[in-house]
């Protein structure tokens, strides 16, 4: 006991003042939730939300007792190395989902808005569980490991309201038109500079808010999510990737490579004891789970479970910290990493596959469905679903692969449509005249495109995926 309170006090100290690749990487992740809150689409939660939380829910809680429950028959204590583990494992990564919806084109789908929505309530619902693990180190504090979290559920709800209704009057409305602006052919525009100060200093505050309640974490995403409705819609998740991606994308590749490969005790990750009870964490508790958690959702059930299987940065990170804080022991930390590993690397190509065949077998009734209405004159339905707004999705696709995002026309409802557009204040140009200057090296004068830039977004099907794990694309 002595031992492991030394080890404890030590790993405090360490945690306090950090070496500097923790630090930025530990900096990288915390801008990457950070984004991923600005992608939260209040209104598509509305509508396919009560189903989605109950697939995020089962996708959460699953993960975590199977993994608790198996952590203990290794022989490891319940709290708090079971209790790690099976955080460590609740998680999902949005990354691979969203490329692949988007490259099969079904992302406004029901079943594609489901998988996006679960994802993202997963990751809060993993967020609040990370708070609550790291108050259970040391002596049982009811302040800590009570108290907190409800403060922190409270903090959030507030914030999700005022992401509503207080942060995109304030801003569109307030702040950014009394902004002077600079003359026409300045490269980024006073209300975009002023913008990104304002979603800096929201992350900031909102991260330390939540830090003395648990996590700066949780506060990260929540600062996000605070952009999510700002007008013009999306333009702010343009602004922050357009000045971050690739200093972002930097710190992640040094998170991995540095944070977590550092962390990992070699001579244990390759025995053969920790590969083995990996293996079957990975394929259990990891896997297995997560493609069970949508039995409700029909035809569709193992699409979004999936979907819902890819592990990245966030899940590497719970085991790194609880490593660091001495709260599961080298075996036990090589075992998670073997189980992330299942999940990071085969959750690709089997989501591919799943996704390409259940819309191969959907599409017959879609193209069927659109036909007879072209035949009586009346306009194709695509599955019942609306004429689909323009999403973050397919932007972020966009940003992802150095792309120019393609033009299509808002439609934001009809009420919106009659009255002038603006922009701060100040009329707005029409959406097809804005240009995102994403300074990628295919659209630099001079340049000539790289062979199969021309290719349109559905022809490109097929030639790639977001390899969370390294964070980079991988094409073939």
């Amino acid at each position: 006991c002595l031992e492991k309170s030394c080890e404890a006090d030590v790993s405090h100290h360490c945690g306090l003042t950090p070496d500097v690749f923790t630090l930025i990487g530990h900096a990288g992740v915390a801008l990457m939730i950070f984004e991923s809150g600005m992608h939260f689409d209040f209104e598509r939660a509305m509508v396919v939300g009560p189903k989605a939380c109950c697939v995020a829910v089962l996708g959460t809680i699953l993960p975590l007792i199977t993994g608790t429950i198996l952590t203990v028959i290794y022989g490891k204590p319940l709290l708090p190395d079971g209790i790690s583990v099976g955080t460590a494992l609740a998680p999902t990564s949005v990354g691979i989902a969203l490329r692949l919806l988007g490259e099969a084109g079904v992302l406004q789908q029901d079943f594609g808005q489901a998988i996006i929505t679960a994802a993202f309530v997963d990751d809060i619902l993993s967020l609040i569980l990370f708070n609550v693990l790291f108050s259970l180190r040391g002596d049982f504090d009811v302040i800590k490991v009570v108290v907190f979290p409800v403060v922190g559920v409270i903090f959030m709800g507030i914030a999700m309201v005022g992401a509503v209704k207080f942060w995109p009057y304030v801003i569109s409305d307030i702040i950014l038109p009394r902004i002077p602006q600079k003359n026409a052919s300045a490269k980024v525009s006073s209300s975009d500079e002023a913008l990104f100060v304002i979603m800096f200093a929201l992350l900031i505050v909102y991260g330390t808010i939540t830090h003395f309640l648990g996590t700066h974490l949780w506060g990260c995403f929540i600062a996000g999510m605070s952009f999510a409705c700002v007008k013009p819609l999306h333009h702010p998740h343009h602004v922050w990737v357009k000045q971050t991606k690739r200093m972002t994308s930097w710190m992640i590749r040094i998170f991995f490579a540095c944070t977590v490969a550092f962390s990992i005790p070699v001579s244990k990750l390759l025995s053969i004891e920790a590969f083995l009870k990996g293996s079957l964490m990975g394929i259990g508790p990891c896997i297995l789970t997560k493609v069970l958690c949508a039995p409700f959702m029909g035809d569709a059930k193992f699409v979004i479970g999936w979907a819902m299987v890819g592990r990245a940065e966030f899940a590497y990170l719970i085991a790194q910290m609880a490593a660091a804080g001495n709260m599961i022991d080298e075996d036990t930390f090589s075992i998670c990493i073997w189980a992330l590993l299942y999940a990071t690397i085969f959750a690709p190509f089997i989501f591919r596959t799943v996704l390409n065949r259940y819309v191969a077998r959907q599409g017959f009734a879609i193209a069927a469905t659109g036909g007879a209405a072209a035949a009586d004159g009346e306009a194709p339905e695509q599955g019942g679903i609306d004429e689909p707004k323009l999403g973050f999705v397919e932007d972020h696709m966009a940003h992802s692969s150095h792309q120019q995002p393609t033009k299509q026309k808002l439609d934001f409802g009809a009420q919106e449509a009659e009255q002038p557009a603006t922009t701060y204040g100040k009329v707005a140009p029409a959406f097809e005249d804005i240009k995102l200057d994403l300074e990628s090296s295919d659209t630099k004068p001079g340049r000539q495109p790289r062979k199969g830039k021309e290719q349109t977004h559905l022809e490109r099907q097929g030639f790639g995926f977001f390899c969370c794990l390294f964070y980079k694309k991988v094409s073939w």
